[in-house]
């Protein structure tokens, strides 16, 4: 004999399993006394088919991408507080603790909730990002969007895919490590007010400047610090970066790698024959942080360059070049706490 609520919970997980296999995916169930809320891992595959006989189904392979998300099953009314047209909110035991647990995980996690009839299997389920802050309501639910949804099909698959996404780009970073001693202060001097403290940081950092191969010298003046403390800018934000200040001098002096994140449209001209463009760059790394657990941070530079044109070249020939390029610090913050820089 079982009870309901077992038959739920083995439908709801069956047809979990069901949606993976239909994406070519991997669904693997965490052991009921391990479980620490989670139901499953899902490892992400990529279907490579057999190029010397196509048409042959049986010979095609699917790969292990390296995405794993982890996966807490949830399934039966007793859940829901509300269900709207765009939304269904529920309400979980301990969520508090669980919620703990999923944002210290390194793995993205996704609540899956699988609606449940009576009689008939499971066929339709909505999915939510469990380590995003806008998940979870004040009264202490989790709200999961409706076109969020977790069924076979492409359309379904390659938004839910798009969590592992990240994860699968941090693996790529470089490591920097803040336990370590290094040129500069690995922390701000909390005797001192917040504001004050960061300031006396970013003097020391103004005068030992990091350069990176490729860019050159990075100059840290008052470009950045306007950045940061510009008006209308949210102060949790300013006091986040105030914070990560020590990160972002580390950053820059070990790691040498970057990238174009946005070109400006706007365009100084000189004169005649010359003319200035503005990029802004993204130098990224996992951070290693002595009382908390480790976090991507990335450093933003603004890039300004200078080209002529009709320039005479060694051979006679004339064509555009770039003179010389200026690059300055101009902020820095945590891609998981918030995009806005």
């Amino acid at each position: 004999m079982t009870s309901e609520s077992n038959r739920i919970s083995a439908a709801s997980t069956a047809f979990v399993d069901r949606v993976c296999r239909a994406w070519g995916w991997s669904w693997n169930v965490v052991d009921q006394s391990d479980d620490d809320g989670l139901d499953g891992i899902i490892y992400l595959r990529k279907l490579n088919v057999n190029e010397e006989n196509p048409n042959d189904r049986r010979s095609w392979t699917h790969s292990f991408t390296g995405g794993i998300i982890s996966v807490q099953v949830k399934s039966g009314a007793s859940y829901v507080v509300r269900s709207g047209v765009e939304t269904v909110e529920l309400r979980i035991k301990k969520l508090a603790e669980k919620r703990e647990f999923w944002t210290k995980s390194p793995l993205p996690v996704a609540l899956v909730y699988v609606l449940d009839g009576p009689e008939a299997a499971p066929n339709q389920a909505y999915w939510v990002d469990l380590k995003v802050a806008t998940s979870y309501t004040a009264a202490g639910t989790i709200l999961i969007p409706k076109k969020n949804r977790f069924q076979p099909g492409v359309e379904c698959r390659a938004p839910f895919s798009r969590l592992a996404s990240g994860q699968l780009r941090r693996l790529a970073l470089d490591r920097v490590d803040m336990t370590l001693p290094g040129a500069l202060p690995s922390k701000l001097d909390f005797r001192l007010p917040l504001k004050k403290a960061a300031r006396e940081f970013y003097k020391q950092w103004r005068e030992n400047p990091p350069s990176i191969a490729g860019l050159g010298p990075i100059t840290v003046n008052r470009t950045g610090w306007a950045h940061i403390t510009r008006q209308g800018r949210p102060v949790s934000r300013v006091l986040n970066s105030f914070e990560l200040l020590p990160a972002a001098a580390r950053l820059l002096s070990e790691v040498k790698s970057w990238k174009v994140l946005r070109r400006s449209n706007a365009v100084r001209v000189l004169d005649s024959h010359s003319w200035e463009v503005y990029d802004y760059l993204g130098v990224s790394a996992i951070v290693k942080w002595p009382a908390r657990t480790a976090s991507e941070v990335m450093v933003i530079l603004r890039r300004r360059t200078t080209y002529i044109d009709n320039k005479i070249m060694s051979n006679g020939s004339t064509g555009t070049v770039f003179t010389k390029q200026e690059v300055w610090f101009y902020s820095v913050y945590e891609p998981g706490r918030r995009r806005n820089c």
